[in-house]
């Protein structure tokens, strides 16, 4: 598979999170997908993206993504999301294909319709979002995925 670059729209644009996840840290850069929109997921911390004509979601995209990291990633996103190839902005305005978590779309209804903010995120739901990651998802760190 070699080595991939990934699009992160959610909580995964927290250095933080993302090193959690892979056990790597990863340096990004601020991206823009095009003709998507971001929305809260019903009862939770984190978004979802659906295709959205005009819409724009910001994020941030991190490069040099091995098979080991895709398969942690994988897991953490677990059975609701997919792996598609999208086209991202940079700041440049150059394009490049990337890798993105999309919401499934016969999960889409559990969007809640509320924009999802990193901002926000970072100031209201980090701590519940980790405690989540902590204790309710457990099991990946047991079987070892995470």
């Amino acid at each position: 598979m070699g080595e991939k670059s990934l699009f992160c729209y959610g909580t995964l644009q927290s250095p933080l999170v993302m090193k959690a996840v892979t056990g790597k840290a990863y340096s990004g850069q601020e991206a823009t997908l095009h003709d998507w929109a971001r929305y809260r997921v019903e009862k939770t911390e984190y978004p979802g993206i659906i295709v959205e004509e005009g819409g724009a979601v910001s994020g941030k995209i991190y490069w040099g993504m091995d098979e080991q990291a895709i398969a942690k990633l994988d897991a953490f996103e677990g059975d609701k999301y997919e792996r598609v190839v999208v086209a991202i902005t940079l700041p440049d305005g150059s394009v490049e294909e990337a890798w993105a978590y999309a919401i499934k779309e016969e999960y889409t209804k559990l969007l809640s319709g509320d924009p999802w903010e990193f901002d926000r995120f970072l100031q209201n739901g980090l701590e519940r979002f980790i405690n989540w990651f902590v204790e309710d998802r457990r099991d990946l760190f047991d079987r070892g995925d995470i």
